[in-house]
């Protein structure tokens, strides 16, 4: 054999040994790793077997603290509104919600009685306040579709989705207020005096003043211009029986229009337009679009708090959770303790060592 030949069986040789090693040590890395979760859960089994008493008395204890929460703690009722308004944008409705959590927030409901303009008994059984924009389905797809473009532009999609989440808030105009209370049959009463807090508000009142007012003078030019119309065709309608009785012994042909007359056809759809026109103006004054109220409170018989059996399984697994790290602080005291000892006992060995040479 040549030694050319040896060489390359040597590095074959040495190829496979070293793939043997490099899937033999994979092979044990995954042992290892399968081998330490078998063993974690064994001390987890044997932690549960050892504490058994301890859990479960805790695990009881929390029930029982739960069931009696529930019936030491008020029922709580959440109802809420869609209210639409093109003049409250996103940081007018979070100033607002959170003024008026301020005031539910204090013992005394004088204030908040004040500015919701309510008695304060009604006041009083008003738990808290919060708010958050309603995004239709439309508005979704929208959206997604823009964000799908911007792709295309930037590749950094956290900066995207940050922008079309600010771009989603700061152009809301409908939002739904919830509000939580102590007794539901005050629900009903309380949607006036909110729809009336947010409307009241001078940002809003001025421009909701403003486009009133322009509707109405808007209206009433219309109407103004239905009545000249109107005395317009009363003239047309003369002029044509005149023409009629100076032409009756001429052809027997209708004329629409000459030098002496208007064409009536223009005049009727001006009056048609302008009468359209002046419905819609009334259907904007009758919808108040710029601020609108699409759904009311619903008064539900079930409260929105928890429940007996929600709040006993909720103190059971509270229960659980602290007998769990009382556990795992114990474990590790234990742990530290082995430790502690372990390091003593090398220490007294080192010197009783030291002490033999020296003997």
């Amino acid at each position: 054999m040549s030694e050319t030949e040896k060489n390359q069986n040597s590095n074959h040789n040495s190829d496979e040994i070293d793939l043997r090693e490099l899937f033999s040590a994979i092979g044990n890395f995954f042992s290892n790793i399968f081998f330490n979760f078998i063993l974690f859960i064994v001390a987890i089994k044997n932690a549960i077997v050892k504490n058994i008493k301890l859990i479960v008395i805790l695990g009881l204890v929390g029930v029982i603290l739960g069931i009696v929460t529930h019936f030491f703690t008020p029922d709580i009722y959440k109802s809420s509104i869609l209210l639409r308004s093109t003049h409250l944008n996103a940081r007018l409705m979070e100033s607002s919600i959170d003024k008026l959590q301020l005031l539910a927030q204090d013992e005394n409901r004088k204030q908040l009685a004040i500015t919701l303009k309510i008695d304060t008994a009604i006041a009083s059984n008003i738990v808290s306040f919060s708010y958050e924009p309603f995004v239709s389905e439309e508005e979704i797809i929208e959206l997604e579709v823009f964000k799908e473009q911007l792709k295309s532009e930037i590749e950094d999609e956290e900066i995207i989705n940050r922008f079309v989440e600010r771009l989603r808030m700061e152009n809301k105009s409908t939002y739904r207020i919830y509000i939580e209370v102590l007794d539901r049959t005050l629900i009903s009463d309380l949607e006036e005096p909110l729809i009336n807090y947010f409307k009241n508000n001078p940002y809003v009142s001025k421009r909701l003043e403003i486009q009133e007012q322009h509707l109405k003078l808007e209206s009433q030019n219309i109407e103004e211009e239905l009545a000249e119309l109107d005395s317009l065709k009363e003239i047309l309608f003369k002029n044509f029986r005149m023409v009629g009785k100076r032409d009756r012994d001429g052809s027997n042909n209708v004329i629409l229009a000459d030098e002496q007359t208007t064409n009536p056809i223009s005049v009727f759809n001006e009056s048609r337009k302008a009468y359209e026109k002046k419905l819609e103006i009334e259907k904007k004054l009758y919808l108040q679009a710029e601020f609108e109220l699409i759904d009311g409170f619903t008064v539900y018989s079930q409260p929105a708090s928890a429940g007996l059996i929600k709040l006993g399984f909720y103190g059971g697994l509270i229960g659980l959770g602290l007998a769990s790290l009382i556990i795992i602080i114990s474990s590790f005291l234990q742990y530290l303790d082995i430790i502690e000892q372990k390091t003593r006992n090398a220490k007294e060995g080192l010197k009783r060592r030291v002490e033999a040479r020296k003997s």
